[in-house]
């Protein structure tokens, strides 16, 4: 059992998808710590609000790249991501190696592969 509720940060720029993982992680007892839909946003939510991990999408409103955005959270402050979009096929075995995404997952999402996927983030401090 973990020692505090393990934090989550959603980087998706469409609201509704955006809410419906809000929703779904606040129903299995998770705290979002925010929503960003840009590269911007993600980066500085994640710097204030220091989550356990990051669900993230690959394109990001104005024109933003979810893989620019993962690669930053996992240097600096070192978050890591599950990577969640339609295009899973447009990531490169480089990017994967940069970023080691815990998970990739295809859209539509699966609710019980994206539980499953978070779950197994482990306990935290």
């Amino acid at each position: 059992m973990p020692d505090r509720t393990l934090r989550i940060l959603i980087v998706e720029d469409e609201a509704l998808i955006a809410l419906d993982l809000e929703w779904q992680m606040r129903d299995e007892g998770y705290e979002v710590v925010g929503i960003a839909a840009t590269e911007a946003q993600a980066v500085e939510l994640a710097r204030a609000k220091a989550p356990d991990l990051a669900l993230m999408d690959l394109h990001l409103a104005r024109n933003g790249c979810g893989l620019k955005a993962a690669r930053q959270l996992r240097c600096d402050p070192g978050i890591p991501c599950i990577i969640i979009s339609a295009s899973l096929a447009e990531v490169a075995d480089s990017d994967i190696t940069a970023i080691r995404p815990l998970a990739m997952l295809s859209k539509p999402i699966i609710p019980s592969e994206l539980l499953d996927a978070v779950s197994k983030v482990g306990s935290v401090a």
